[in-house]
């Protein structure tokens, strides 16, 4: 594992290096100066998610949740919605420890896991594997019919149970709907406010932060918002906030849409950097 972080360490500072553009944009775009801590520190999360990966495999899920705790914040959050008995939809954004995370989860409120299984079928069936050491259910979404993944989540909820997914996704599609982020237009999923919506299932804001190799649940507050444009916007609202607060736990900065996303932001428009005499 240090060899292997010694190498994403010098992928950083390649020529033209993918790595060091993409942290370096969002660091311009949330007005922060340390592009390179930030990085590094992303890639000690890795490090440690892959150690809790290879010891989850080995031992069990037991140590990992010794060492995954919920935020009070949160923990009180899942407590008062347990009682309205409608179940909870948790969005999280892909941070280091989202997946590790909710063997925690789990064990404070049953949870399903929403999840985008790889194409190919080796890595498919040991994503499978460690899913089943982790001990959440889960729902594949990949390769199953959407009514079926969509009857799945309505049985969870009116179970009473904690359904977990994972929405940066920025892709525009018939079920997507216009959200804004650091200023830019994207598409975000809409299955979480339709969801809520229908059944009055609250959605709650989540996030995964990273401390050594302690994982950290957090949480905005939960809520119920009857318009699907405005339920949407306000949990990408509180990604941003989590963005830029801890922004080394959000490996999806370097995913090529968020990169474009992010060097669009960056990019000061060219209106803004006419002179006044040249706007003349």
């Amino acid at each position: 594992m240090g060899g292997l972080g010694a190498m994403a360490r010098a992928g950083y500072f390649l020529p033209g290096s993918h790595l060091s553009r993409a942290v370096g944009n969002f660091c311009r775009v949330t007005g922060r100066t340390d592009p390179w801590p930030v990085y590094s520190r992303m890639v000690d999360n890795i490090q440690a998610t892959f150690l809790h990966f290879a010891r989850l495999h080995r031992y069990g899920p037991a140590e990992l949740v010794e060492h995954t705790v919920l935020d009070p914040a949160m923990e009180a959050e899942c407590r008062r919605l347990a009682g309205l008995g409608r179940g909870v939809i948790v969005l999280v954004p892909h941070c280091a420890g989202a997946a590790l995370s909710s063997a925690r989860l789990n064990q404070f409120w049953p949870t399903v896991l929403l999840v985008r299984e790889p194409r190919q079928p080796d890595r498919c069936q040991l994503m499978l594997d460690y899913l089943r050491k982790l001990g959440p259910e889960y729902i594949l979404a990949r390769n199953t019919p959407p009514a079926t993944v969509m009857r799945q989540m309505v049985r969870a909820l009116r179970e009473n149970k904690v359904v977990v997914g994972t929405t940066d996704l920025v892709h525009s599609g018939p079920e997507t709907i216009e959200t804004q982020i650091f200023g830019q237009r994207i598409h975000s999923p809409g299955w979480p406010a339709r969801l809520s919506e229908r059944l009055g299932a609250p959605i709650v804001p989540g996030y995964i932060h990273m401390d050594g190799r302690q994982i950290r649940l957090l949480s905005d507050t939960g809520y119920v918002e009857p318009d699907i444009e405005r339920s949407t916007q306000r949990w990408v609202d509180s990604f941003e906030r989590f963005f830029r607060q801890y922004p080394s736990d959000w490996l999806f900065m370097l995913d090529k849409n968020w990169s474009r996303i992010l060097a669009d932001a960056a990019t000061p428009s060219l209106a803004s950097n006419l002179s006044p005499s040249t706007a003349s």
